[in-house]
């Protein structure tokens, strides 16, 4: 298989990394300006898949209990630990932690990563010419 068709196989998918990243990087950047921060409360662990509920207050007051979007194997938290949410007021069960680990770090990854690669894809061939 020539050189050539190496890169792009390798330059698609890191395109598309970049492409899939850009676009999370700017539904979290929508959903931050529109969200609203609260402290919530941690109500229960599901040890068999990470999950964990939190129960917060939203501005009219409502107390609303939701599960968060994170999984792990090792929660970083225990019942009873307070947390710092963004949730969307248009709906409240949507939720994420306020913090840069749950809200940038996999769009950041894609975004640059793919695009890293994609450059170097791009870049080689000037490098590998006769």
């Amino acid at each position: 298989m020539p050189s050539s068709c190496v890169i792009f196989l390798i330059f698609l998918p890191a395109a598309l990394s970049f492409s899939v990243g850009g676009w999370l990087l700017r539904s979290r950047q929508r959903f931050v300006w529109a969200a609203r921060q609260t402290t919530g409360r941690v109500v229960q662990i599901d040890r068999a898949n990470g999950a964990y509920d939190i129960e917060f207050t939203i501005d009219d007051g409502t107390t609303l209990r939701a599960k968060s979007p994170i999984r792990s194997n090792s929660p970083a938290y225990q019942v009873g630990d307070t947390v710092s949410i963004l949730y969307d007021p248009r709906r409240p069960a949507y939720i994420r932690e306020n913090r840069f680990r749950d809200l940038w770090a996999v769009p950041y990854a894609l975004t640059f990563g793919g695009g890293f690669v994609a450059v170097i894809c791009l870049l080689l061939p000037i490098y590998l010419a006769p």
